[in-house]
């Protein structure tokens, strides 16, 4: 069990990047290990060009940068998707072939799904080993441009089954049932939670979320302001590989975590510190990139235990209602 007795409440402003540097580029918030130039983020890697109020990932072919999650340690970008719309041609293949290797980066199987729409199949391959596919039908003339409701007809999705540093996109292209004429169709791995609900002919990037990791060396320069987790990432084959993440707190903290005295107490937190208490964690609940998904805080005072929006107090065990 974690208790957490802090100081009083305040109100500064929490930041997000080491002093003298840059938090911000155009809408996008770049909190450390991130940073707007070489001598402000962790290592190259996570050097950020903001160009024209958009961010890149100068180290990683110039990706777009949508957005960053500390909680997920994840770091949305654009990507290039696959498609044979321009020229259908019936039963054609197309190959993708997206590489992190050298990078602290993979691709997420949490955060990503697989996406085949149109009339086709794709797979995807890793060293030549198909991981996971799908295949969609074309029952009718019309082909949808639309990612919801995909359960196969013009369109189908399903998950990777671990954490990628590369992979292979293979598109077949097959012919409409009704016609016999080929249909155009889109491969594509993309986030989500992303908002893109229709692809148009003329679309060639997708977001997509990458997982970053931080090696040993990088640890040397990270300062949770709390607690520092070593979390093992399944990266398939029986493999995996060890990365640090300064542990979230959700709603009781705010700010960021990976920069000394960069988190601040939420105002939930500090009504319970200024009624006696000491912020709890005692369950903390993991997802499947060996990340923390969930933390499971009480209020907790001497002899009590107030639980988290719940109205009662269990004191010498006895119940008694909180006014």
């Amino acid at each position: 069990m974690i208790l957490l007795a802090l100081a009083t409440s305040s109100t500064a402003v929490p930041y997000y990047a080491k002093r003298g540097c840059n938090d911000t580029c155009g809408q996008v918030r770049i909190p450390y290990p991130f940073e707007i130039g070489e001598n402000c983020s962790v290592n190259r890697w996570y050097t950020v060009d903001c160009n024209s109020s958009t961010p890149y990932l100068s180290a990683l072919n110039d990706l777009e940068v949508l957005r960053i999650n500390l909680d997920n340690q994840t770091v949305t970008v654009n990507v290039s998707m696959i498609s044979d719309c321009r020229n259908p041609v019936r039963n054609s293949s197309q190959i993708l072939n997206v590489n992190l290797d050298g990078s602290p980066f993979l691709f997420s199987r949490r955060y990503n799904k697989f996406v085949v729409q149109g009339c086709g199949n794709a797979v995807i391959l890793d060293e030549g080993s198909t991981l996971t596919g799908c295949s969609t039908t074309c029952p009718n003339d019309s082909v949808s441009e639309i990612i919801s409701n995909c359960v196969g007809i013009n369109c189908c999705q399903t998950t990777i089954p671990y954490n990628l540093k590369s992979y292979s996109m293979n598109l077949t292209s097959l012919e409409r049932q009704v016609g016999g004429d080929a249909v155009c169709g889109w491969a594509l791995l993309m986030d989500e939670n992303s908002q893109v609900r229709s692809l148009a002919k003329n679309i060639s990037h997708v977001p997509i979320s990458l997982l970053w990791t931080l090696t040993d060396r990088d640890s040397s320069l990270i300062y949770c302001c709390f607690v520092k987790d070593n979390v093992k990432v399944d990266v398939g084959n029986g493999k995996s590989i060890m990365s640090y993440k300064c542990r979230s707190f959700n709603d009781y903290y705010e700010g960021n975590y990976y920069i000394r005295d960069g988190c601040d107490v939420s105002q939930e937190c500090q009504r319970c510190i200024s009624d006696g208490g000491s912020c709890s964690n005692n369950n903390t609940e993991y997802h499947e990139d060996g990340l923390v998904s969930k933390e499971n805080w009480k209020c907790m005072y001497w002899g009590s235990v107030v639980e988290e929006k719940k109205s009662r107090a269990v004191i010498l065990g006895k119940v008694i209602p909180v006014l």
